[in-house]
Protein backbone atom coordinates (compact mmCIF):
# COMPACT_ATOMS: atom_id res chain seq x y z
CA UNK A 1 0.00 0.00 0.00
CA UNK A 2 1.18 3.44 -0.99
CA UNK A 3 0.53 6.83 1.34
CA UNK A 4 0.11 10.26 0.17
CA UNK A 5 -0.83 12.82 2.71
CA UNK A 6 -2.06 16.08 1.32
CA UNK A 7 -1.34 19.04 4.07
CA UNK A 8 -2.05 22.53 3.99
CA UNK A 9 1.32 24.77 3.95
CA UNK A 10 -0.17 27.89 5.45
CA UNK A 11 -3.53 29.32 6.44
CA UNK A 12 -5.63 26.85 4.81
CA UNK A 13 -7.51 27.49 1.12
CA UNK A 14 -3.93 26.60 -0.53
CA UNK A 15 -6.10 23.81 -2.98
CA UNK A 16 -6.02 21.01 -0.76
CA UNK A 17 -9.10 19.87 -3.16
CA UNK A 18 -7.57 20.28 -6.26
CA UNK A 19 -4.23 17.79 -5.49
CA UNK A 20 -6.37 15.48 -3.77
CA UNK A 21 -8.46 15.47 -6.55
CA UNK A 22 -5.67 14.75 -8.82
CA UNK A 23 -3.85 12.44 -7.15
CA UNK A 24 -6.82 10.38 -6.97
CA UNK A 25 -7.26 10.40 -10.35
CA UNK A 26 -4.72 9.20 -11.66
CA UNK A 27 -4.29 6.18 -9.14
CA UNK A 28 -6.34 3.05 -8.72
CA UNK A 29 -8.45 1.54 -5.58
CA UNK A 30 -7.92 4.63 -3.58
CA UNK A 31 -9.10 5.40 0.39
CA UNK A 32 -9.81 8.88 1.15
CA UNK A 33 -8.91 9.47 4.43
CA UNK A 34 -10.47 12.71 5.88
CA UNK A 35 -7.26 13.03 8.75
CA UNK A 36 -8.47 15.68 11.22
CA UNK A 37 -10.92 18.49 11.63
CA UNK A 38 -14.27 18.65 10.47
CA UNK A 39 -16.97 19.82 7.82
CA UNK A 40 -15.67 23.19 8.79
CA UNK A 41 -13.53 22.43 6.12
CA UNK A 42 -14.32 23.46 2.23
CA UNK A 43 -12.00 21.63 -0.22
CA UNK A 44 -13.46 22.30 -3.88
CA UNK A 45 -12.66 21.03 -7.22
CA UNK A 46 -13.90 21.77 -10.90
CA UNK A 47 -15.28 19.43 -13.04
CA UNK A 48 -17.43 18.75 -16.41
CA UNK A 49 -20.35 18.75 -13.96
CA UNK A 50 -19.06 22.02 -12.40
CA UNK A 51 -17.34 23.42 -8.84
CA UNK A 52 -18.07 21.02 -6.33
CA UNK A 53 -16.63 21.69 -2.93
CA UNK A 54 -16.60 18.83 -0.62
CA UNK A 55 -16.92 19.15 3.29
CA UNK A 56 -18.04 16.27 4.76
CA UNK A 57 -16.51 14.16 2.23
CA UNK A 58 -13.25 13.63 0.60
CA UNK A 59 -12.54 15.77 -2.63
CA UNK A 60 -11.45 12.45 -4.13
CA UNK A 61 -14.77 11.36 -3.89
CA UNK A 62 -15.81 12.33 -7.40
CA UNK A 63 -13.27 10.64 -9.14
CA UNK A 64 -14.17 7.19 -7.57
CA UNK A 65 -12.66 7.15 -4.10
CA UNK A 66 -14.15 5.18 -0.80
CA UNK A 67 -14.26 7.84 2.29
CA UNK A 68 -12.75 7.08 5.38
CA UNK A 69 -13.22 9.32 8.66
CA UNK A 70 -10.45 8.80 11.47
CA UNK A 71 -10.62 9.28 15.07
CA UNK A 72 -9.41 12.32 14.25
CA UNK A 73 -12.38 13.77 12.45
CA UNK A 74 -15.65 15.77 13.81
CA UNK A 75 -18.95 14.64 12.69
CA UNK A 76 -21.54 16.45 11.72
CA UNK A 77 -24.78 14.37 10.68
CA UNK A 78 -26.13 17.17 9.44
CA UNK A 79 -24.08 18.19 6.99
CA UNK A 80 -23.52 14.41 6.49
CA UNK A 81 -27.22 14.14 4.86
CA UNK A 82 -27.15 17.32 3.33
CA UNK A 83 -23.83 17.01 1.36
CA UNK A 84 -24.15 13.25 0.63
CA UNK A 85 -27.72 13.87 -1.01
CA UNK A 86 -26.35 16.74 -3.42
CA UNK A 87 -23.11 14.39 -4.44
CA UNK A 88 -23.12 13.48 -7.92
CA UNK A 89 -20.60 10.40 -7.20
CA UNK A 90 -21.31 8.61 -4.38
CA UNK A 91 -18.48 6.80 -2.36
CA UNK A 92 -19.40 2.86 -2.86
CA UNK A 93 -18.03 2.39 0.67
CA UNK A 94 -17.82 5.13 3.45
CA UNK A 95 -16.29 4.16 6.62
CA UNK A 96 -15.48 5.92 10.13
CA UNK A 97 -13.49 4.78 12.94
CA UNK A 98 -15.87 3.98 16.40
CA UNK A 99 -14.20 6.76 18.25
CA UNK A 100 -14.97 9.87 16.16
CA UNK A 101 -16.41 13.03 18.05
CA UNK A 102 -19.43 14.33 16.53
CA UNK A 103 -21.38 17.56 16.55
CA UNK A 104 -24.63 18.58 17.80
CA UNK A 105 -26.85 21.49 16.35
CA UNK A 106 -26.61 22.88 19.79
CA UNK A 107 -22.66 23.10 19.19
CA UNK A 108 -23.35 24.85 16.00
CA UNK A 109 -25.53 27.19 17.40
CA UNK A 110 -23.44 28.10 20.31
CA UNK A 111 -20.70 28.73 18.56
CA UNK A 112 -22.36 30.62 16.11
CA UNK A 113 -23.68 33.19 19.57
CA UNK A 114 -20.94 33.37 20.66
CA UNK A 115 -19.26 34.89 17.14
CA UNK A 116 -21.73 37.25 17.01
CA UNK A 117 -21.60 38.47 20.53
CA UNK A 118 -17.77 38.89 20.26
CA UNK A 119 -18.27 40.64 16.52
CA UNK A 120 -15.98 38.08 15.55
CA UNK A 121 -14.91 36.55 11.91
CA UNK A 122 -12.44 33.68 12.80
CA UNK A 123 -15.06 30.97 12.76
CA UNK A 124 -16.75 28.51 10.42
CA UNK A 125 -19.31 28.13 12.80
CA UNK A 126 -19.81 24.54 12.90
CA UNK A 127 -19.36 24.17 16.21
CA UNK A 128 -15.89 22.32 16.49
CA UNK A 129 -13.96 24.50 19.05
CA UNK A 130 -17.10 23.76 21.00
CA UNK A 131 -17.53 19.84 20.47
CA UNK A 132 -14.47 19.93 21.77
CA UNK A 133 -14.59 21.37 24.90
CA UNK A 134 -17.72 19.58 25.58
CA UNK A 135 -16.34 16.09 24.78
CA UNK A 136 -13.35 17.00 27.29
CA UNK A 137 -16.23 17.03 29.97
CA UNK A 138 -16.97 12.82 30.29
CA UNK A 139 -20.28 13.79 31.50
CA UNK A 140 -21.51 15.20 28.12
CA UNK A 141 -19.46 12.53 26.31
CA UNK A 142 -20.96 9.45 24.38
CA UNK A 143 -19.49 7.72 20.96
CA UNK A 144 -21.74 8.19 18.24
CA UNK A 145 -22.78 4.28 18.12
CA UNK A 146 -23.31 4.34 21.56
CA UNK A 147 -26.18 7.70 21.51
CA UNK A 148 -27.65 5.28 18.30
CA UNK A 149 -28.17 2.50 20.68
CA UNK A 150 -30.76 3.99 22.68
CA UNK A 151 -34.13 4.38 22.16
CA UNK A 152 -35.76 7.35 21.05
CA UNK A 153 -36.25 9.06 24.22
CA UNK A 154 -33.01 7.93 25.72
CA UNK A 155 -31.25 10.29 22.92
CA UNK A 156 -33.68 13.44 23.08
CA UNK A 157 -32.54 13.27 27.08
CA UNK A 158 -29.00 13.22 25.84
CA UNK A 159 -29.38 15.99 23.43
CA UNK A 160 -31.18 17.89 26.23
CA UNK A 161 -28.50 17.60 28.35
CA UNK A 162 -26.10 18.82 25.59
CA UNK A 163 -28.79 21.60 25.12
CA UNK A 164 -28.50 22.32 29.06
CA UNK A 165 -24.80 22.31 29.25
CA UNK A 166 -24.62 25.43 27.29
CA UNK A 167 -27.37 27.01 29.00
CA UNK A 168 -25.28 27.18 32.21
CA UNK A 169 -22.39 28.68 30.03
CA UNK A 170 -23.74 31.28 27.16
CA UNK A 171 -26.95 33.53 27.43
CA UNK A 172 -29.01 32.73 24.67
CA UNK A 173 -30.47 35.87 22.73
CA UNK A 174 -34.11 36.04 21.79
CA UNK A 175 -33.80 35.56 18.26
CA UNK A 176 -32.15 32.44 18.89
CA UNK A 177 -35.19 31.18 21.65
CA UNK A 178 -37.60 29.30 19.20
CA UNK A 179 -34.97 27.27 17.14
CA UNK A 180 -32.93 26.38 19.87
CA UNK A 181 -35.96 25.09 22.12
CA UNK A 182 -37.38 23.56 18.82
CA UNK A 183 -38.70 20.05 19.24
CA UNK A 184 -39.00 19.53 16.01
CA UNK A 185 -34.94 20.24 15.49
CA UNK A 186 -34.19 17.35 17.51
CA UNK A 187 -36.57 15.15 15.54
CA UNK A 188 -34.67 16.17 12.75
CA UNK A 189 -31.40 16.17 13.38
CA UNK A 190 -32.02 12.18 14.92
CA UNK A 191 -32.80 11.33 11.72
CA UNK A 192 -30.14 12.81 10.51
CA UNK A 193 -28.12 10.89 12.68
CA UNK A 194 -29.97 7.46 11.77
CA UNK A 195 -29.12 8.33 7.71
CA UNK A 196 -25.23 8.59 8.43
CA UNK A 197 -25.36 5.79 10.74
CA UNK A 198 -26.96 3.27 8.11
CA UNK A 199 -24.65 4.88 5.54
CA UNK A 200 -21.53 4.58 7.27
CA UNK A 201 -19.56 1.26 8.39
CA UNK A 202 -17.73 1.51 11.55
CA UNK A 203 -14.06 -0.14 11.38
CA UNK A 204 -9.92 0.75 12.46
CA UNK A 205 -8.04 1.37 9.39
CA UNK A 206 -6.00 -1.45 9.39
CA UNK A 207 -9.09 -3.85 8.67
CA UNK A 208 -9.21 -2.06 5.27
CA UNK A 209 -7.42 -3.25 1.90
CA UNK A 210 -6.31 -0.17 -1.00
CA UNK A 211 -3.56 -0.24 -2.91
CA UNK A 212 -3.70 3.92 -2.35
CA UNK A 213 -4.37 5.55 0.68
CA UNK A 214 -4.71 9.04 0.24
CA UNK A 215 -4.92 11.59 3.71
CA UNK A 216 -6.55 14.69 3.37
CA UNK A 217 -5.98 17.11 6.05
CA UNK A 218 -8.11 20.38 7.16
CA UNK A 219 -6.70 23.79 7.57
CA UNK A 220 -3.40 24.47 7.56
CA UNK A 221 0.13 24.37 9.19
CA UNK A 222 -0.38 27.68 10.24
CA UNK A 223 -3.68 27.17 11.70
CA UNK A 224 -2.46 24.35 14.34
CA UNK A 225 -3.32 23.81 17.87
CA UNK A 226 -1.06 25.60 20.07
CA UNK A 227 -2.51 24.05 22.72
CA UNK A 228 -4.50 26.78 24.22
CA UNK A 229 -8.10 27.78 23.07
CA UNK A 230 -7.49 30.74 20.85
CA UNK A 231 -10.72 32.20 18.61
CA UNK A 232 -8.15 32.19 15.65
CA UNK A 233 -6.55 28.66 15.35
CA UNK A 234 -7.85 25.59 15.28
CA UNK A 235 -8.36 22.79 18.06
CA UNK A 236 -6.25 19.78 15.55
CA UNK A 237 -2.90 19.35 14.25
CA UNK A 238 -2.98 20.19 10.78
CA UNK A 239 0.34 18.59 9.69
CA UNK A 240 1.86 15.37 9.48
CA UNK A 241 1.38 14.07 12.64
CA UNK A 242 -1.94 12.12 12.78
CA UNK A 243 -1.50 10.93 9.61
CA UNK A 244 1.24 9.48 10.61
CA UNK A 245 -0.21 8.13 14.05
CA UNK A 246 -2.91 6.32 11.45
CA UNK A 247 -0.29 4.80 9.41
CA UNK A 248 1.45 3.13 12.08
CA UNK A 249 -1.21 -0.05 11.92
CA UNK A 250 -0.48 0.39 8.80
CA UNK A 251 3.21 -0.37 7.32
CA UNK A 252 2.59 1.22 3.87
CA UNK A 253 5.54 0.25 1.43
CA UNK A 254 6.05 4.36 0.51
CA UNK A 255 4.87 7.08 2.16
CA UNK A 256 4.95 11.04 0.65
CA UNK A 257 3.86 13.84 2.12
CA UNK A 258 2.32 16.26 -0.23
CA UNK A 259 2.71 20.32 1.42
CA UNK A 260 0.33 22.61 -0.77
CA UNK A 261 0.46 26.13 -1.19
CA UNK A 262 -0.36 28.88 -3.58
CA UNK A 263 1.91 30.99 -4.60
CA UNK A 264 1.13 33.81 -1.99
CA UNK A 265 -0.15 33.85 1.02
CA UNK A 266 -3.94 33.68 1.92
CA UNK A 267 -6.13 33.21 5.03
CA UNK A 268 -10.10 33.91 6.05
CA UNK A 269 -11.34 35.64 8.83
CA UNK A 270 -9.40 37.47 12.16
CA UNK A 271 -6.16 36.80 13.25
CA UNK A 272 -2.22 37.03 12.09
CA UNK A 273 -1.45 36.76 8.25
CA UNK A 274 2.36 36.63 7.36
CA UNK A 275 3.11 39.27 4.96
CA UNK A 276 -0.37 40.55 4.33
CA UNK A 277 -0.83 43.09 1.50
CA UNK A 278 -3.36 44.24 -1.09
CA UNK A 279 -3.64 41.36 -3.59
CA UNK A 280 -3.22 44.03 -6.47
CA UNK A 281 0.55 44.71 -4.90
CA UNK A 282 1.43 40.86 -5.11
CA UNK A 283 0.29 40.41 -8.81
CA UNK A 284 -2.01 41.91 -11.57
CA UNK A 285 -3.11 38.16 -12.44
CA UNK A 286 -4.63 37.70 -8.63
CA UNK A 287 -7.59 38.90 -9.38
CA UNK A 288 -10.82 36.61 -8.67
CA UNK A 289 -10.67 34.10 -6.73
CA UNK A 290 -13.04 31.28 -7.72
CA UNK A 291 -13.47 29.56 -4.60
CA UNK A 292 -13.44 32.06 -2.00
CA UNK A 293 -15.42 35.17 -0.90
CA UNK A 294 -17.19 37.00 1.24
CA UNK A 295 -18.95 34.88 3.81
CA UNK A 296 -21.01 36.43 7.16
CA UNK A 297 -19.01 34.31 9.52
CA UNK A 298 -15.61 34.58 7.84
CA UNK A 299 -15.64 38.06 6.30
CA UNK A 300 -13.16 38.61 3.74
CA UNK A 301 -10.38 37.01 1.94
CA UNK A 302 -7.20 38.50 2.14
CA UNK A 303 -4.26 38.05 1.12
CA UNK A 304 0.13 38.37 1.53
CA UNK A 305 3.29 37.84 0.08
CA UNK A 306 4.60 34.18 0.45
CA UNK A 307 8.53 33.84 2.00
CA UNK A 308 9.65 30.65 0.39
CA UNK A 309 12.52 30.34 3.62
CA UNK A 310 9.65 30.77 6.05
CA UNK A 311 7.50 28.09 4.50
CA UNK A 312 10.75 25.61 3.91
CA UNK A 313 11.40 25.73 7.74
CA UNK A 314 7.87 24.96 8.79
CA UNK A 315 7.63 22.18 6.26
CA UNK A 316 10.78 20.79 7.06
CA UNK A 317 9.72 21.26 11.14
CA UNK A 318 6.34 19.51 9.93
CA UNK A 319 7.53 16.45 7.85
CA UNK A 320 9.48 14.27 10.13
CA UNK A 321 11.77 12.92 7.84
CA UNK A 322 9.16 11.68 5.12
CA UNK A 323 10.19 12.07 2.04
CA UNK A 324 8.06 15.48 0.53
CA UNK A 325 7.00 17.48 -2.34
CA UNK A 326 5.45 20.87 -2.75
CA UNK A 327 2.77 21.75 -4.67
CA UNK A 328 1.75 25.11 -5.61
CA UNK A 329 -1.47 26.01 -7.28
CA UNK A 330 -2.90 28.51 -8.81
CA UNK A 331 0.42 29.02 -10.71
CA UNK A 332 -1.82 30.50 -13.90
CA UNK A 333 -2.20 33.90 -12.17
CA UNK A 334 1.64 34.37 -10.67
CA UNK A 335 4.56 32.30 -11.53
CA UNK A 336 7.02 31.45 -8.73
CA UNK A 337 7.97 28.16 -9.52
CA UNK A 338 11.73 28.87 -9.99
CA UNK A 339 11.93 30.37 -7.35
CA UNK A 340 10.40 27.68 -4.93
CA UNK A 341 13.05 25.32 -7.00
CA UNK A 342 16.12 27.17 -5.26
CA UNK A 343 14.25 25.55 -1.84
CA UNK A 344 12.64 22.44 -2.62
CA UNK A 345 13.88 19.33 -4.44
CA UNK A 346 10.48 18.52 -5.86
CA UNK A 347 8.03 21.04 -6.81
CA UNK A 348 4.70 20.73 -9.01
CA UNK A 349 3.10 23.68 -10.67
CA UNK A 350 -0.80 23.65 -11.19
CA UNK A 351 -1.77 26.44 -14.06
CA UNK A 352 -5.64 26.68 -12.62
CA UNK A 353 -6.50 26.23 -9.09
CA UNK A 354 -9.19 23.51 -9.60
CA UNK A 355 -8.90 20.30 -11.50
CA UNK A 356 -10.51 19.89 -14.41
Amino acid sequence: MKARIIIGANYGDEGKGTVTATYTKNSKNVLNVLTNGGAQRGHSILTKDGNITFQHFGAGTYHGADNYYSRFFILNPMQFVKEYETLIVKPKHIYRDPLCRWSTPYDSMANIIEEQARHGKASCCMGIWNTIRRFKESYYYIVFDEFMSLVDVGQLTYLNMVKEYYEKRITIPSEWQEIWNSKFLQTHFIEDCKFMHEHTTVCGLSELDYENMIFENGQGLLLSDTGKDTFDTTPSNTGIMYALELLKELHPEKVTAHYVTRPYMTRHGDGNLMGETDKRMISSGVTYDRTNFFNEFQGEFRYGSLDFEALKNRIQNDARGVDFELEITHCDEMDKVKEAKMFFDKVNCYDTPLIK
